[in-house]
């Protein structure tokens, strides 16, 4: 595994195999995709003493108003300087860190020096990747390889954002976010990666994902883990449970609201019993805040960072336990954390 320079552009592509498959064949076309890339993609070797985060969608742009970035430009330095770097993390950059789409690299480069020399001073502590690989059973990657319509047909999208999108004011968060195309891409990478019995990280979506849980999943399952917790408990800890489960209940109504597509499925991928094989880092230009993926000491988090002036929701529900970056405004909240050994178990096991 190597660290980039800062002129090299932190993302892939797949050339071969995309021009070979009819309608007919997309779908297998899409796994022989994920298959050669996983096989031939280099490797970052993983020990429990390492520390990693994985951020993705960053979309630097030119710092005009139609720069996606904009927002949470500052916030973002913020916490890359005085926490993954203080805190000796390695920075992975996973795919759509420079918006090439819309913008030229060297307005990019211009405008977020600041932001290129906090990435300079993880390459000089060999601690800068674009990681492309895998360690038999970790597989990092964009995840724009699962779409053979992004990989043949890249240059519609660059003509839609450049001169459809740009003019429209229309956000990258918005075409991510809302498209369709996002729940048959993470399916997609789902099926591989629980058929190759591994653990997929991506990006690209925008929608952070845990042990191939969405929010509405791990919601759901919650509420029914607490439930039945409660069915077996002494009346006089029912109180407290039942006030968790009325917060998470109303957690997910809310969520619902603003989210009426995951109000549609019941699960995204399987119908059976899903297999913890797919994350996804979210992405860095969230309306609200910042999502990344974490890997310490054997175990693997969904961290999400927000300013207080900006979001109050995790200070209503007690449940959560978000806690202050330097005693600031700027807090740091694990959404959900597991082991690796357990996880790589059950996948091993259920796949």
């Amino acid at each position: 595994m190597r660290t980039l320079s800062l002129t090299e552009l932190f993302r892939f592509k797949l050339f071969p195999l995309v021009h070979h498959f009819g309608q007919s064949d997309i779908s297998k076309g899409r796994s022989e995709c994920l298959k050669r890339l996983f096989q031939t993609a280099p490797v970052l070797p993983i020990s429990d003493e390492d520390r990693q985060v994985i951020f993705s969608d960053l979309h630097l742009g030119n710092g005009s108003n139609k720069d996606d970035f904009l927002s949470n430009a500052d916030f973002f330095k913020t916490i890359l300087e005085h926490y993954y770097l203080a805190n000796g993390y390695q920075l992975i950059l996973n795919g759509d860190i420079e918006e090439l789409q819309r913008f030229q690299l060297k307005d990019i480069i211009s405008r977020w020096h600041e932001v290129y020399r906090l990435f300079q001073r993880f390459k000089e502590q060999n601690a800068l990747f674009k990681i492309t690989g895998n360690d038999d059973l970790l597989f990092i990657f964009h995840g724009h390889q699962a779409s053979i319509f992004i990989e043949r047909f890249n240059y519609l999208t660059r003509f839609v954002l450049r001169y459809i999108a740009n003019p429209c004011w229309i956000k990258n968060y918005s075409f991510s976010h809302d498209s369709r195309a996002r729940f048959r891409t993470e399916r997609q990478v789902y099926y591989f990666s629980r058929d190759q019995k591994i653990l997929s990280l991506i990006g690209h979506t925008h929608r952070p994902l845990f042990e191939s849980f969405s929010k509405a999943d791990y919601l759901k399952s919650k509420v029914e883990q607490l439930c039945r917790e409660y069915s077996r408990t002494a009346p006089e800890a029912q109180v407290k449970l039942a006030a968790k489960i009325k917060l998470y209940n109303n957690e997910l109504q809310q969520h619902l609201i603003r989210n009426k597509q995951d109000a549609l499925k019941s699960s995204l991928y399987d119908a059976n019993l899903l297999v913890p094989c797919l994350f996804s880092s979210g992405c860095v230009i969230g309306k609200n805040g910042i999502t990344a993926i974490e890997i310490a000491g054997g175990s693997i988090s969904l961290v999400y960072w927000f300013d207080r002036h900006r979001s109050q929701k995790y200070f209503e529900f007690n449940v959560y336990k978000p806690k202050p970056l330097n005693n600031g405004d700027h807090f740091r909240l694990v959404l959900n954390e597991d082991n690796l050994k357990y996880i790589f178990t059950r996948i091993k096991l259920l796949a």
